[in-house]
């Protein structure tokens, strides 16, 4: 059995699964708990396990919901387990990056639901039925939506990211071959496969026929049509540059750090307020000041005629 074993001392453990709402009052981003576990004491010791060893078992689908669903690192392909590849620390910065321009994303009010930690959604395809769990799935406001107490998304994702696994060559095809195939026969509106090394990074988007077609990123810009108004540049994934750096690029203007912009532009609306009030006395200054040089100049030329005042 492929074991990971890791341990630490902690305060406070909790394993949940969770959905983010985002809603049209910013205020009320919520995360709707799924799934709470037990919580362990101060001085315990977590040891967390990743069973790789069923890959490629045969079991039925209620099988599959009841006893590898949950828990485990597997999705079902028409009644065969496959195990979903574990991230790393490339991938995870990827995936940090991509959430922070999500969570700014957030602050234009446009309704969505951001669904992760190994929710899965079931697709009837023509080689059958298969059940995938995305790295993260978006669902729009006009599409089903999920429910506090659901363990699974009832409908098809308008939109799911893939960070890509490149471990082994077998992982890179069910990304890249495999997963797009069935997400554009589901329906999957767009799909984007975000990998740490570049090379297989891509982004769909079906046609008016169902088909999958590169969405046009010849600017280096990928536009969202499932998250609308939602663009970023590709080159950022990997430059991951301060989300503060952004607020001067028009590409990020309409929603990073929206407020933090707003506090920029008054103190940048103070600052030349407190300037002109400056650049208004310095004015004054130097027009009394011309004033007294003038009338200074004007009392010698009458001394210099003999006329006293």
């Amino acid at each position: 059995m492929t074991k990971l074993l890791q341990k630490q001392k902690i305060h406070e453990f909790y394993s949940m699964l969770f959905i983010q709402n985002f809603n049209s009052d910013k205020h009320s981003h919520s995360r709707t708990l799924i799934r709470p576990m037990e919580q362990f004491p101060d001085d315990s010791t977590v040891e967390t396990y990743r069973d790789e060893s069923l890959d490629g078992m045969r079991v039925s689908e209620e099988d599959y919901w009841e006893k590898y669903y949950t828990d485990t690192p597997y999705e079902w392909n028409a009644g065969i387990l496959e195990v979903k590849p574990m991230s790393d620390y490339r991938s995870n910065l990827l995936r940090i990056f991509f959430d922070g321009l999500i969570h700014e994303y957030r602050n234009l009010g446009i309704p969505f639901q951001m669904i992760s930690f190994e929710i899965g959604f079931k697709m009837l395809l023509s080689k059958g039925k298969k059940i995938r769990k995305p790295d993260i799935g978006f669902v729009g406001p006009d599409s089903l939506q999920m429910e506090h107490d659901d363990r699974s998304y009832k409908g098809i994702f308008n939109l799911c990211v893939e960070l890509l696994s490149d471990s082994r060559p077998s992982e890179i095809k069910r990304d890249t071959e495999e997963k797009f195939k069935e997400y554009e026969e589901a329906g999957v509106k767009e799909f984007f496969i975000l990998d740490r090394n570049e090379t297989h990074t891509a982004f769909y988007r079906l046609n008016k026929n169902g088909i999958y077609e590169p969405i046009d990123s010849s600017d280096g810009m990928v536009r969202s049509d499932v998250l609308h108004q939602f663009q970023f540049r590709i080159d950022h994934l990997y430059t991951r540059p301060d989300l503060n750096e952004l607020i001067d690029d028009p590409v990020y203007q309409h929603y990073v750090k929206r407020d933090y912009q707003k506090e920029k532009n008054r103190a940048d609306s103070e600052k030349n307020r407190a300037d002109s009030e400056k650049n208004r006395a310095d004015n004054e200054k130097n027009r009394a000041d011309n004033e007294k040089r003038r009338a200074e100049a004007y009392k010698q030329k009458l001394e210099e005629l003999g006329i006293i005042i």
